[in-house]
């Protein structure tokens, strides 16, 4: 178990040991609950991290070199836990911070385990024994969405008593009966987050399919759109269709995986489909139309929400602290924000905090279109995670947020292995120091010549 913990191996199957919590949690709430198991699972991932970076000071006698984004990214995740102090005085109860702190900043976390993994090869497939760091991750991802939508496809499917009951006492159905439960594939973990997870799902399956040249993942692209669709969430909906119009653009466009002309077979293909699902299942078809036409209303209903919320912070500046706008806080404020991730994370840091936010996406984005062709999987779950935010707290999910940090956790280190490769190419062979003003240059022999 300490060799284990050392190599720094319990975060990449931190999704699988999610999926089997969520899932046992089905046999008795008493004795498993996964919000609980969820909270001492992060709490001894940050421990493990912890002890890992005393054991580097122990033989390095320094510091380990920092960027911009470590430092950014660790100033927010210390203004967040600090917000502690004035959320609770400002009235909040501690315990709706503490709960605030597990779910929201506890997976920043994964922010250093994305610096630490390994990032080259996996041109061999999701199931090869040689996997890189990061590859092992999404692989666990992947497999961990895969269980957990055929677990909630079974569920749907023969709505078992206990299962309703079980849905009920989490407040995910408003009734404990079929009809009202089959509204929504909710799996153990709820609509929400199984949309969401699927469409992640989808991405990192990208990533194999770009890394192996278009050769594999394409099932497992569909499984996950599948699932996206069965949540029956907008915003998944959406963000999967999106996922997909960014996918066939990289494989097709960008990287030329994929002659052009089975674009067109692809296309053709997706039409039969939707003439089909029209044709043979018109109600289906109907359902998800009248949801995703009816996302801008959903919008404009929430908005108010917001606004109302941003009006009344009890400070602009240092905002009201981590949770005092979340779920938690809702019989102790009249403006709790249900539905709306951005506008809680502005409501909450205030305007310090969000500019540390702003910020270090700006950072991100910026480097991650830079080295687009080793960060399209991170860049694409980035980006839609901050678009499904909009209208859902996605990140104050213990599911959910962990994938986000990690991807620009990935990014930051891809950017620090370009810089110091680049380092490596502009140094003089004879005095070994760095030839500058040259940064264009591909070798040393370039770098004179210019």
């Amino acid at each position: 178990m300490i060799e284990f913990i050392k190599n720094k191996n319990l975060a990449i199957y931190y999704y699988p040991m999610m999926a089997l919590i969520y899932s046992a949690s089905l046999c008795s709430l008493d004795l498993i609950h996964p919000g609980l198991y969820s909270a001492l699972l992060l709490i001894f991932i940050m421990g493990s991290m912890l002890w890992q970076l005393i054991s580097y000071l122990k033989l390095q006698q320094s510091l380990p070199k920092l960027s911009t984004e470590d430092i950014v990214m660790s100033a927010y995740f210390l203004y967040a836990v600090l917000s502690g102090a004035w959320c609770i005085s400002f009235g909040m109860p501690p315990k709706v911070y503490l709960g605030e702190l597990v779910t929201t900043a506890g997976p920043m976390a994964f922010y250093y385990v994305g610096r630490t993994l390994t990032l080259n090869g996996d041109a061999d497939g999701i199931m090869h024994h040689k996997l890189s760091g990061r590859g092992r991750f999404y692989r666990n991802f992947i497999l961990s969405v895969l269980l957990l939508g055929i677990l909630g496809l079974i569920l749907y499917i023969l709505a078992p008593q206990f299962y309703l009951d079980y849905l009920f006492r989490l407040e995910y159905i408003s009734k404990a009966d079929v009809p009202t439960m089959r509204v929504r594939m909710l799996s153990v973990i709820g609509s929400t987050l199984m949309g969401y997870l699927s469409v992640m799902a989808m991405l990192a399956s990208m990533y194999f399919l770009i890394k192996s040249e278009g050769k594999k993942g394409k099932l497992l692209i569909v499984a996950n759109l599948f699932l996206a669709f069965m949540s029956n969430q907008r915003a998944a909906m959406v963000a999967a269709i999106l996922a997909l119009i960014y996918l066939n653009y990289l494989i097709f466009f960008t990287f030329e995986l994929i002659p052009k002309n089975k674009l067109a077979i692809e296309l053709g293909a997706f039409a039969l489909a939707l003439a089909g699902l029209v044709f043979f299942f018109r109600g289906a078809f109907m359902k998800v139309y009248y949801r995703l036409v009816s996302l801008p209303g959903a919008i404009g209903q929430r908005s108010d929400q917001w606004v109302g919320a941003a009006n009344n912070m009890v400070n602009i500046w240092l905002g009201n602290g981590l949770g005092a706008n979340g779920h938690r806080a809702g019989e102790y404020t009249k403006h709790m924000i249900a539905d709306g991730g951005l506008a809680k994370l502005y409501c909450e840091m205030g305007i310090v905090g969000t500019s540390l936010f702003i910020f270090l996406m700006l950072l991100t984005l910026k480097k991650g279109f830079r080295q687009l062709s080793n960060c399209a999987t991170e860049l694409g779950i980035i980006v839609l995670t901050l678009i499904m935010a909009i209208g859902s707290n996605m990140l104050s999910f213990a599911m959910a947020t962990p994938i986000f940090y990690l991807c620009i956790g990935i990014i930051a280190k891809a950017a620090t292995e370009a810089e110091t490769q680049n380092e490596a190419q502009y140094v003089n062979p004879l005095s070994g120091k760095a030839i500058f003003p040259y940064p264009a240059a591909k070798s040393p022999q370039e770098a004179r010549k210019a």
